[in-house]
């Protein structure tokens, strides 16, 4: 699979997970032809909720106008636009408009091939039906700000089926967690994390095995993600290959 199809499906997989969260928790949503735009009032300076996803650069070009008026009038004064690798023309869109280039998170795939994980003696491998103990690993590690869109999501059942969760446990104490949210073949990886006194233990990689496994069980071909910093080290390690940067236009 190429590149430019794996980004196809991150970006496709990415808009099922914002449209779970609108749909389930606080997060706004505007939509227009070929746009959707994102946000989160009471967390206006968190740039990671307000945001823009965009179909194709001429789509984007005609909802820059109408989304702005529309965040102004939810009280948000910035916001982003994740342009995708090798979209010249949306980055000019952007820059005639007034935007500017900024943080730049790596987006990755992986060919689903992976057996279920060992697991250490003493650790146990779990499915909740909840992101209770995911928010609370994702909230100590990056803080409460990172969760707040999905505090709706604690309580049973979880919004969608396509929602998949894995926990390890140790000792019955939540120690690592991820999400994969399914659309197609596809599987996105979202959330993981790993309790800060737990770290450089491995947990990281058992999750993404099996998170991995399962979703194949379940018969998805392809993950996709966008790693953190620290993540993607991990994400490597395990198979990834980069896809390139999607880089974040701030208005």
């Amino acid at each position: 699979m190429t590149d430019a199809e794996l980004t196809a499906r991150l970006r496709a997989n990415l808009l099922t997970f914002r449209l779970l969260q609108a749909r389930q928790g606080r997060l706004r949503m505007r939509e227009l032809p070929g746009v959707r735009a994102f946000a989160l009032p009471e967390l206006g300076g968190n740039l990671f909720q307000q945001q823009i996803l965009y179909e194709e650069a001429r789509a984007l070009a005609g909802a820059l106008e109408p989304l702005e008026a529309w965040y102004h009038e939810l009280g948000v004064r910035t916001w982003r636009v994740p342009v995708y690798p090798g979209d010249a023309t949306a980055e000019a869109v952007l820059t005639r408009a007034g935007y500017r280039p900024g943080d730049c998170l790596p987006a990755m795939g992986l060919a689903l091939a992976h057996p279920p994980p060992q697991l250490p003696a003493g650790l146990t491998l779990e499915h909740p039906d909840d992101l209770d103990a995911v928010l609370t690993l994702n909230a100590l590690f990056y803080g409460q700000d990172s969760v707040a869109h999905l505090e709706t999501w604690r309580t049973p059942p979880l919004p969608s089926a396509q929602v998949h969760v894995v926990l390890v446990r140790e000792a019955g104490r939540a120690l690592a967690g991820g999400v994969c949210v399914e659309q197609g073949d596809t599987a996105g990886i979202y959330l993981v994390a790993t309790h800060p006194g737990a770290r450089r233990r491995g947990l990281g990689a058992l999750v993404m095995q099996a998170l991995h496994a399962d979703a194949l069980a379940r018969g998805r071909t392809v993950a996709v993600l966008q790693a953190s910093p620290m993540g993607h080290p991990l994400y490597q390690r395990l198979g990834y290959r980069d896809l390139g940067g999607w880089t974040s236009w701030v208005r």
